[in-house]
């Protein structure tokens, strides 16, 4: 349970980290204060990153932890910044869930 906590976490704050550096790109906006808001987000949430080291496969982790923050980030700065995905990309986002599932399929955790 903790780790599911612990990917959640991590996968919040790299969704806000992209969403705070789209945010920045934006012609009437502070890129200075999104910048700093991506990077305290982006940066401390390697954290908990570090927290799934401890208790699974550094490739799982490393798999689960990356793989659905990128998937997030995409849907996320789709549905907030209205850019709408071609059909491919959306069979990219359903192929990365298929490699994370593959990547945690029958992984054991490590003590």
């Amino acid at each position: 349970m903790t780790n599911v906590l612990w990917l959640a976490i991590f996968w919040a704050m790299q969704v806000v980290a992209a969403l705070s550096f789209k945010q920045g790109s934006l012609p009437d906006a502070s890129r200075t204060l999104w910048f700093i808001i991506g990077n305290v987000f982006g940066a401390s949430s390697i954290w908990f990153m570090m927290e799934l080291y401890k208790t699974m496969n550094v490739n799982v982790a490393m798999g689960l932890a990356v793989g659905g923050a990128f998937l997030l980030s995409q849907l996320a700065t789709a549905l907030i910044f209205k850019s709408n995905l071609s059909f491919v990309q959306y069979i990219g986002l359903i192929a990365i869930t298929g490699g994370m599932y593959a990547v945690s399929a029958g992984a054991r955790t490590h003590p």
